[in-house]
């Protein structure tokens, strides 16, 4: 057999789009020169024209689009795989995130994909990312969104370190907006984390990701943690339903601290004693102290991670108010500042640890 076709096949298997023992079955009782797709649907596994296309286009690697040119691969991640393509009608490039094959072929994962790729469609701010378009092309499930070209703010801590306090106030004004604007039309976003903003060549901050956005005081969600644990407020971890803006000002607050410390305030593990320490552990003062923290960015965490969340900022707006009354930046924020630039020699801290990801826990 052809390697290609080799690994197409298996690829099927380790996707789950065929077993492992049907798959030896039907390999079994292969015939001579017999195409995989005619082989497949001889079997019963998978129609002869859906197996061509699968295996045409790679099992979603290689995607082909009608109105789009694939430029090239820009991430992937569980649930899709974004690309830069070129628009054949008007010549513009702009990002598509596709969903994975496998994915699209669980109703309940393509139908939160659907509702993200809608959602992003329906707002317009500077601090989301932008969709334009939902599409089905060639079998497969696509957003076209804006195309930033830039970088996620994880990938630029573990290039550079922490950032400079400027850099971080500015972030943590940013976001605040962007948050006031979910807030204005009842949404929570529930995964905001370094991963999920991206900067851009002028220092735009955008907060992209929606899979896990609900209305205010949703109560189907109750019972189950959603979001990345590393970052997920207390209300979050313990799977309360009536969820609103205070939830995402905590995991704001573990953001910032990860950009200014190199690690999140409670570790990086999906364990459960990262889960506890989320819902019982208070932020340490003294740990605080250890960073030499200005105090004013120490107040900034320690109110936005409060656990009690009657007891942190209750809305986006008081972030902004006080932000407003107390920041004076050393820098122009128009002109985002090099991570590693700090405002006081004095102020030099810790390179974050090499190490996984922190991963979000799924529905």
């Amino acid at each position: 057999m052809d390697p290609k076709d080799a690994r197409f096949l298996a690829g099927l298997v380790h996707l789950g789009f065929v077993s492992g023992t049907a798959m030896r079955e039907a390999l079994a009782g292969a015939r001579e020169g017999e195409s995989p797709p005619d082989l497949l649907a001889r079997f019963g596994l998978m129609a002869a024209e859906e197996a061509e296309r699968l295996r045409a286009n790679r099992l979603g690697a290689e995607p082909s689009f009608t109105r789009y040119e694939r430029l090239e691969l820009l991430g992937e991640g569980r649930t899709a795989r974004v690309f830069a393509v070129r628009d054949r009608r008007d010549g513009r490039t702009y990002a598509v995130k596709l969903c994975r094959e496998e994915q699209a072929r669980d109703p309940k994962r393509l139908r939160r994909f659907l509702e993200e790729a809608r959602l992003l469609c329906e707002l317009e701010h500077p601090g989301l990312l932008k969709g334009y378009r939902l599409a089905r092309d060639h079998g497969q499930y696509f957003l076209v969104m804006e195309l930033i070209r830039g970088e996620d703010l994880e990938r630029a801590l573990e290039r550079d370190g922490p950032f400079a306090e400027d850099a971080l106030l500015d972030i943590a004004r940013q976001v605040a907006r962007t948050l006031r604007f979910l807030r204005e039309r009842g949404l929570v976003h529930r995964d905001l984390k370094p991963g999920n903003l991206l900067r851009d060549g002028d220092g735009r901050i955008v907060l992209c990701d929606l899979g896990f956005a609900v209305r205010e005081g949703d109560l189907r969600g109750g019972g189950r943690t959603v979001g990345t644990i590393a970052y997920i407020s207390p209300e979050q971890a313990r799977g309360l339903a009536d969820l609103d803006a205070r939830a995402d000002i905590y995991s704001l607050g573990a953001t910032l601290f990860h950009l200014a410390t190199g690690e999140p305030p409670f570790g990086t593990g999906e364990d459960p004693r990262t889960l506890r320490s989320q819902v019982g552990e208070p932020l340490s003062t003294e740990r605080l102290r250890a960073f030499r923290l200005s105090p004013l960015l120490h107040y900034f965490l320690e109110k936005m991670l409060a656990k009690d969340r009657e007891i942190r900022f209750q809305t986006p707006d008081e972030i902004l108010a006080e932000l407003a009354e107390k920041w004076r930046p050393e820098t122009d924020p128009a002109t985002p500042p090099s991570p590693t630039a700090r405002t006081s020699p004095s102020r030099r801290r810790r390179r974050p640890a090499a190490g996984r990801r922190p991963r979000r826990r799924r529905r």
